[in-house]
């Protein structure tokens, strides 16, 4: 369940309302190392409300690290008539009657499913491994995954990463994408921990290849210059809607080579609300940059 309140920005269907019955469901997708406070290295979470005839979206990092993509809240509008199309397709998986065969298993990825509306509480945990399982309920994945993709282009508390190339390096960028304020800890302030907390550049050298022959890519870490004097206790950015945090990263670009750089976030820990503003947590890559000789 997605616990942060819905911004007053956001317009909400009065209820009750004629021919739409009552419910909620969620899905939770999370696996790997848990990283945060009730956070997994992937995880995000989607929510169909009837009542308020919203679909909400809190996503921490995509399952297949996707460039450009934002992370955070994010809400829209859904109809009546998709509402009942929603719940058809909710209750025609018998989700309650399914026996995931790898129930249980210490698999990578699993989905846990929720349906509750009056007198009825139904929870599933499907595996993502379980090709079997997840093939009888397709089409309902199938749906969740599109309003999944809907939902990035309506943020509510997220942010987007960004990068372009400047003299003597790269221009790094996070973007509050949303509606309301969003806080973050400083990226410069971040210690390095593999992939799993760190705020970096990659940068590869790119040579020209044929199709369908896509050359091995060396990517190599460029760290953001640490705060000076470093402080003891991570300090926080606050970003108004479409407020922009910048920083520099030095680079000298190897003469006659084309190169390949993307800026790349990560920082898991830390409570979700603080002093009431939704502080951005999990991983995010900004989009790819192609560096021209």
């Amino acid at each position: 369940m997605i616990k942060i309140p819905v911004s007053s920005k956001i317009p909400t269907t009065p209820w009750p309302r004629s021919g739409v019955q009552e419910y909620t469901f969620s899905v939770r997708s999370s696996g790997g190392q848990p990283l945060g406070t009730d956070l997994k290295e992937f995880d995000w979470s989607l929510q169909v409300d009837s009542r308020r005839a919203l679909v909400s979206v809190e996503s921490f990092r995509s399952d297949a690290d996707i460039a450009d993509q934002p992370i955070g809240v994010f809400r829209f509008p859904i109809d009546d008539q998709q509402l009942r199309e929603f719940q058809n397709l909710v209750t025609s998986s018998k989700l309650g009657e399914l026996r995931p065969a790898m129930q249980g298993h210490p698999g990578y990825t699993e989905r846990l499913y929720t349906f509750e509306r009056p007198g009825q509480s139904i929870q599933q945990v499907i595996n993502n491994s379980d090709e079997q399982t997840n093939v009888t309920i397709a089409p309902l994945r199938n749906k969740i995954n599109s309003l999944l993709g809907t939902s990035f282009s309506h943020p509510e508390r997220a942010v987007r990463l960004g990068i372009k190339q400047q003299p003597g390096g790269f221009e790094v960028t996070i973007t509050n994408v949303g509606l309301e304020k969003v806080c973050f800890g400083d990226p410069r302030w971040l210690v390095a921990a593999g992939q799993l907390h760190r705020a970096v550049v990659m940068v590869t050298e790119f040579p020209n290849y044929n199709p369908g022959d896509l050359p091995a890519l060396n990517w190599e870490p460029i760290s953001l210059e640490a705060m000076r004097p470093y402080p003891q206790n991570e300090p926080l950015v606050e970003l108004e809607s479409q407020g922009v945090w910048r920083a520099t990263v030095a680079w000298k670009h190897p003469a006659g080579k084309r190169y390949l750089a993307y800026f790349t976030w990560a920082n898991y820990q830390g409570e979700p609300i603080v002093k009431q503003v939704y502080r951005i947590r999990g991983r995010a890559d900004s989009p790819r940059l192609t560096i021209e000789p």
